[in-house]
């Protein structure tokens, strides 16, 4: 929305922009004025003007964000539905999943996966918590055999491992032929 300041509007912002923000200004100009300023208006006015309010606005050495979170925080992923924690800083985070799983099995190599058994992704069990190759992920995946029932996709990733393996051992023979 453009507005035009008045001669008088724009002599009040130059009186009084030290030391106060954009929007506190601009609600003491609605109120002066009796009128409906937008921020956008005050705020171009004040930046074409060269007018800086001198608050500094940036951070200290060493002083934290207001939405800090310390090691060990959760979220819950709106996209993907799984469970994120913090695990060093200044902002490292893991899967939960493979969180739990690290600190009961050992580290997870790069080539594997934490899935879960039960397709519950805030179901955290560790006997619903299976390391899986990712070519054997992908390939369950693909043939539809994770199920709800943590046995029958314990079951699935066994059969998407011997499919890889077969496939593995028909390549390995096609090239000696």
């Amino acid at each position: 929305m453009k507005s035009k300041l008045t001669s008088e509007e724009k002599q009040f912002i130059r009186e009084n922009y030290m030391n106060i923000t954009t929007p506190e200004l601009t609600k003491i100009m609605n109120e002066h004025f009796n009128r409906i300023f937008d921020n956008e208006v005050v705020r171009n006015y004040k930046k074409h003007q060269g007018l800086k309010t001198g608050i500094n606005t940036q951070f200290k050495k060493n002083q934290k964000a207001h939405n800090h979170k310390p090691i060990g925080s959760e979220f819950i992923c709106k996209k993907d539905g799984y469970t994120y924690v913090k695990i060093a800083e200044p902002n490292t985070w893991n899967l939960k999943q493979r969180v739990i799983y690290k600190k009961a099995f050992g580290d997870i190599p790069t080539e594997k996966s934490v899935v879960f058994a039960d397709g519950n992704k805030q179901n955290f069990d560790l006997d619903n918590l299976v390391l899986v190759d990712r070519k054997i992920k992908l390939m369950a995946k693909n043939k539809r055999l994770f199920y709800k029932d943590k046995d029958l996709t314990k079951t699935g990733l066994l059969i998407a491992e011997l499919i890889c393996r077969s496939s593995e051992v028909r390549k390995k023979n096609e090239r000696k032929d």
